[in-house]
């Protein structure tokens, strides 16, 4: 009894001393302001701008964005200088976006996202974007009842989700940009009529945005660069009169690689199963099918090998061509692939069957 009467208070002892050591800081939710988006653009040559923006939510329960806006030599320095022109710390455990001006993401974004990398309260699955036009003056506009961050988060998460993009954040950006033989992407986003919408697709080489992929591109970078894809959509006008949309089911993607490290040809092998979701040419029989086939493939593979050369030429791999011929070798080197990337025939060959036509002939 005695024994166990000794290990008892031995353990309360402890407890009190850890507990005094550990010096937990609690914060309550009424006495902090929680920012849910942050842009950023140089301002000049040293200085960067940082907007974030939190929601104050409304006795009515109504949401009103409010801005916070800073500028600094060092992005940290900012917070101090947000939370000086607030009645409550502002903190960044529940950043949902980080948007980067096009001239700042062009010059590059890797000091930048240090800050973020070094702070535990932020997570990796934080969005990254490019925007067209000033942060602060996206940020500072109210977009419907609902929290700016969360907004933007659910433009993202929703085009990533229904196939239209690929899937980016601040994990994914940190790989690609650290890994040998891929390239980072990022969406761009600006305001059309009024409207906040996905326009684009960021290239870049390493932490610097060099060109961009139009809205009418998206479907061949998907394809190429996802190994198992699906609910891709894409539309081609075949002649003066004649117009197919498909929706795409399921597609498949490998490469062949016979000699890695060498100047020998690349093959990238597509397949897809897809639907007719619109045709404007009359009825759909045997025939006209498999010559929809044989004009969607041209189509698809004259596209993406259009796209490849654009890429080689610009010396990037937003694809990942390089990790595929890295995981194929022993003897991978990341200087000789740079030097040889560019001038490797890299061709596409595109299966397309289409399983369904409608139910009406």
């Amino acid at each position: 009894m005695r024994r166990v009467l000794n290990m008892l208070i031995l353990f309360l002892v402890m407890l009190m001393l850890l507990s005094g050591c550990m010096h937990i800081r609690e914060r309550v939710l009424d006495d902090i302001q929680l920012a849910t988006a942050a842009g950023y653009e140089y301002i000049d040559e040293d200085k960067i701008e940082v907007t974030a923006v939190f929601p104050n939510f409304q006795p009515d329960k109504s949401v009103k964005n409010e801005i916070l806006v800073a500028s600094s030599i060092m992005s940290k320095e900012v917070r101090d200088k947000h939370s000086l022109q607030s009645e409550k710390p502002l903190l960044s455990g529940k950043l949902e976006v980080t948007l980067y001006e096009t001239k700042t993401a062009e010059r590059g974004i890797k000091d930048l996202l240090d800050t973020l990398e070094r702070d535990p309260s932020v997570g990796s699955n934080v969005f990254l974007a490019v925007i067209d036009g000033s942060p602060k003056e996206l940020l500072s506009k109210q977009y419907g009842n609902m929290d700016n961050g969360i907004f933007l988060s659910n433009l993202i998460e929703q085009n990533i989700e229904s196939g239209l993009i690929h899937k980016t954040n601040l994990h994914q950006f940190t790989y690609k940009y650290y890994a040998e033989g891929m390239d980072p992407m990022l969406p761009i986003i600006g305001k059309k009529d009024g409207k906040i919408n996905l326009k684009a697709i960021g290239l870049f080489d390493g932490d610097k945005m060099v060109d961009r992929i139009e809205e009418k591109e998206y479907f061949y970078l998907k394809i190429l660069l996802n190994r198992k894809g699906e609910n891709d959509t894409h539309a081609i006008k075949l002649d003066e009169k004649t117009k197919v949309s498909i929706f795409n089911i399921r597609s498949k993607r490998k490469y062949q690689i016979p000699k890695p490290m060498t100047n020998s040809d690349i093959t990238i092998h597509v397949k897809l199963k897809s639907m007719i979701r619109e045709y404007n040419d009359g009825p759909l029989r045997d025939r006209k099918i498999k010559e929809l086939e044989k004009a969607m493939e041209e189509d698809i593979k004259k596209n993406s090998e259009e796209m490849i050369k654009k890429f080689q030429e610009k010396g990037i791999d937003p694809l990942g061509i390089g990790e595929e011929v890295r995981t194929r070798t022993r003897k991978w080197n990341k200087e000789k692939w740079e030097e040889i990337y560019p001038d490797i025939n890299i061709s596409v060959q595109v299966t397309m069957d289409i399983l369904e036509s409608g139910i009406i002939e």
